[in-house]
């Protein structure tokens, strides 16, 4: 009585589920990975030039303190005043960034009151000034 060996067949590697084990990492580390910026900005060493010309800063402070009163650029100011200096500064140069910064414990009523009298003078440009976290 003869034995028959069954044939051993060759091994063979399917791939198909190492490609979507490679598929779902790459997804993986795409959604994420963080991406580091320094929202604070970035220091870098300008070149110098003999033509250059300096420009007008386009940038007003308006600070409201933690009982209502306001300043601009560090004098202070009636709410008169400060509609008519951020007007100046806007027929100078529309494109002019109004930045209000408050106390943390100023009543919201006062910066909403200080960004209403940048924007009745003219003003687009708004940002609230904040400090970095430490």
């Amino acid at each position: 009585m003869a034995i028959e060996r069954e044939r051993r067949r060759a091994p063979v590697v399917n791939i198909v589920p190492l490609i979507d084990v490679m598929f779902f990492l790459v997804a993986f580390f795409m959604v994420f990975t963080t991406f580091r910026t320094d929202p604070t900005g970035i220091q870098v060493d300008l070149p110098r030039a003999a033509t250059a010309a300096v420009h007008e800063t386009s940038e007003l402070r308006i600070t409201v303190t933690q009982q209502g009163a306001f300043f601009i650029n560090g004098q202070a100011a009636s709410p008169d005043q400060v509609r008519s200096r951020v007007r100046e500064a806007v027929a100078r140069r529309a494109d002019t960034l109004v930045i209000v910064s408050a106390d943390r414990r100023a009543a919201y009523d006062h910066v909403v009151r200080a960004m209403d009298l940048a924007r009745e003078a003219g003003a687009f440009r708004l940002a609230l000034s904040v400090e970095p976290q430490r």
